[in-house]
């Protein structure tokens, strides 16, 4: 009988801490789950945070040439990209002088091949108010031969600031080879390297020029004609000047005329590798037109 009473209090006993581990294995299972809660609170509010983090990032960055609103709309902007400061603008080229004296044109002007033709050297028309460098006048006083740039030719008086000027116009040098009326002019050259090839048996003349940038010492030269790239030596000139223009309105002839198909050249026996601005006008001349070229 004691035994049995000892037997179950004894079970009383496990049954009581059966019971009392029980409640606190619930109790302990609900704070577990209260922690869980807390824990996963954060999470998903630092999740919103994150989520609003990068709405605001995707505001403020957009997409290019757009702005972000709160809403998600999206509003066009102006693109403002920033700009390099321009380089600052290259300096005008400075005008060309020559040791000549000058005029003024006072109405516009081309430089013409030949004072007693129309024809220009070039279809260039200079302009009212330009400075034009004066190499001499023809005999007549009617034109000057000026330089303008690097092109030579014949401008009228009336055309200049020399117009009504007598004492400038007989202090100039005078030309007395300009072409006459009946010389023809065919082309105008502006290279050592040109040439002319001539469809016809004709009689030519060619004036040149022939002018450095700077005045000085000139090794001792000489220019020539060459007709299918052989030298003419009767029509060799010799080059002394020392100033800039070397030679000034020099007209070369040939002893024959030149024959269908011939090429017209020139050649330069020169040591100097100076560079040279050279004008050549070819002129065709009747056989019965008379042109005093030496």
């Amino acid at each position: 009988m004691l035994k049995r009473v000892i037997f179950v209090a004894y079970m009383m006993v496990i049954l009581a801490l059966l019971a009392a581990c029980s409640g606190a294995a619930s109790k302990t299972s609900e704070i577990a789950k209260s922690i869980a809660s807390e824990a996963s609170s954060p999470t998903e509010k630092m999740g919103g945070q994150a989520e609003a983090t990068e709405s605001t990032s995707a505001t403020e960055t957009g997409g290019e040439g757009q702005t972000v609103e709160a809403d998600g709309s999206t509003v066009e902007t102006d693109d403002v990209a920033p700009t390099d400061t321009p380089p600052p603008p290259e300096p005008p080229p400075e005008p060309l002088f020559y040791n000549l004296p000058s005029a003024v044109l006072t109405n516009a002007s081309g430089l013409y091949a030949s004072p007693n033709r129309s024809e220009l050297i070039a279809p260039v028309p200079i302009p009212e108010g330009e400075t034009i460098f004066i190499m001499g006048r023809n005999a007549t006083r009617t034109h000057l031969r000026v330089v303008w740039n690097t092109g030579v030719g014949w401008i009228p008086v009336g055309f200049t600031s020399y117009n009504n000027n007598r004492d400038k116009l007989d202090a100039l040098p005078v030309f007395e080879r300009e072409p006459p009326k009946c010389a023809i002019p065919l082309t105008t050259q502006f290279g050592l390297n040109s040439q002319w090839e001539t469809d016809v048996k004709q009689r030519v003349a060619v004036v040149v020029d022939l002018f450095r940038s700077r005045f000085g010492e000139f090794p001792r030269s000489s220019l020539s004609l060459t007709v299918n790239g052989q030298e003419v030596p009767s029509t060799r000139r010799q080059i002394v000047e020392q100033g800039q223009f070397s030679l000034k309105d020099i007209v070369f002839t040939l002893d024959q005329d030149l024959q269908p198909g011939d090429t017209l050249g020139y050649l330069l026996d020169t040591e100097s590798d100076e560079p040279l601005t050279f004008m050549a006008t070819i002129f065709s001349v009747p056989s019965n037109c008379v042109w005093e070229t030496k």
